[in-house]
């Protein structure tokens, strides 16, 4: 009986092996940059998020933990370029002794891995460092190096070092990207690390990612990496939307100006959602400010949505509506059916068709990186240039292969058994499901 062969990354110009994939975020975007020569696979513990990737079509190592493999395992060595967002839950404690505490911890163990001239040096000092990480109280603080271990094994032990790295996360890990900016600079790495807001690049939603981008290129170590110029407005509470720049005959709704350091309006709630939104509505955040429910931030449709978290379904619309002093009306009695995770999904710049699948679907999609923002990082990271218009067309557009075929070529199977996507004729409950925390 033979039996079939796992999961590998082909050779590729830019074969993107992604750690801590997540449902797709960046791989979608490598889908899209095909044409390029962008293949990718990721690694993904969590098996809800796998049964997304997997109905999206996207390639999925069959060994789930990224401690568990490296640049030399024969699913991943031919990947030219190493891209990953590790979990990030020991950082997000803002200005706690426990977050500055997991930050030192994970410096210094960063510059144990620095420097090392033989994979025999290397397997000591990450022995120890493992060791160390393992017996934290909290083990997913030593995930953040796990992408650093893999950018040295590359180099000293596959003898072939990644061409270009990305890695991503919350803003609180960007002192974690600066060092290790500094040690990849010391291993022949051009690098840089910052802060990039995803609504300067057409996402409907404000949210901030640090971001490090390196590339291969000895000799030549403090060169000026490219990052991703803003193609949209920055947006910021009680400022006026720019009106657009170009007349866009198209009806597209992600657009773009590179002419003259013009920038687009920002692309609100209203544009992601018109399907399924006809009318202006205000968002009431499900978090409050100081435990007082009156204080929670509001969003209006014609703006950005707030971040969007594992908690999204939690997030109350109400009819947009005025008094005659100027006061938002807001009743409990008006409110409308909460997001759905096709609209949850849209907000985060996923395709309108995008696969969810199994019952923690709010939390993968808060955990995400927007596909859009990963166009804009791939594109600048791998080809040193701004995204090709028709992408952004690619991405809206996009449907998993089983729809994008007629219906007389669909495979027959069995009924689907996992959560479908709601229609936007489908009712939609009042309170979102709890979010299950997830491994990333």
């Amino acid at each position: 009986m033979t039996h079939p062969s796992p999961p590998s990354l082909p050779p590729a110009k830019f074969g993107i092996v992604d750690l801590f994939a997540g449902p797709g975020g960046l791989d979608i975007a490598a889908t899209i940059m095909k044409d390029e020569g962008v293949e990718s696979i990721g690694v993904e513990w969590d098996d809800a998020t796998r049964a997304t990737r997997a109905a999206a079509g996207l390639l999925t190592t069959d060994v789930k933990d990224v401690a568990a493999l490296g640049p030399c395992d024969p699913s991943v060595v031919e990947a030219t370029v190493l891209t990953g967002g590790p979990p990030c839950q020991s950082f997000s404690v803002a200005g706690s002794r426990k977050g500055h505490q997991a930050l030192d911890d994970v410096l210094r163990l960063a510059t144990r891995l620095a420097d090392h001239e033989d994979e025999a040096s290397f397997d000591v000092a990450w022995k120890e460092v493992k060791a160390e990480t393992d017996a934290m109280s909290d083990d997913r603080t030593g995930f953040v190096l796990q992408p650093l271990r893999w950018i040295m094994e590359a180099k000293l032990k596959r003898r072939r070092p990644y061409e270009v790295v990305v890695l991503e996360q919350v803003p609180t890990v960007l002192p974690v990207w600066k060092h290790f900016v500094d040690i990849l600079r010391r291993t022949g790495y051009a690098a840089e690390a910052h802060v990039l807001h995803t609504e300067d690049f057409g996402v409907p939603q404000t949210r901030r990612r640090a971001v490090l981008i390196a590339q291969f290129d000895p000799g030549n170590e403090h060169r000026k990496v490219r990052f991703p110029e803003a193609t949209h407005q920055r947006y910021r509470k009680g400022a006026e939307r720019l009106p657009p720049t170009h007349d866009h005959q198209d009806g597209s709704l992600f657009r773009t100006s590179r002419s003259g350091g013009d920038v687009e309006p920002w692309v609100s709630m209203g544009d992601a959602l018109r399907a399924t939104r006809s009318s202006d509505f205000v968002m009431v955040s499900n978090y409050g400010s100081g435990g007082d429910p009156k204080n929670r931030g509001r969003r209006e449709s014609g703006e950005p949505a707030p971040t969007i978290t594992g908690k999204v379904r939690r997030n109350r619309l109400y009819p947009l509506k005025w008094d005659r002093s100027g006061e938002l009306v807001i009743r409990d009695e008006d409110e409308l059916e909460r997001l759905s995770f096709a609209e949850a999904g849209l907000l985060q710049s996923f395709p309108a068709a995008y696969p969810w699948r199994s019952t923690d679907v709010a939390q993968q999609i808060g955990n995400a990186i927007p596909p859009r923002l990963s166009l804009h990082i791939l594109s600048m990271a791998l080809l040193r240039e701004p995204p090709q218009e028709k992408w952004y067309a690619l991405l809206k557009e996009w449907q998993p292969e089983a729809l994008a075929m007629p219906v007389a070529a669909r495979r027959s199977g069995p009924p689907q058994t996992s959560l479908p996507v709601s229609s936007p004729a489908s009712r939609r409950p009042r309170t979102g499901a709890p979010a299950k925390s997830s491994a990333k």
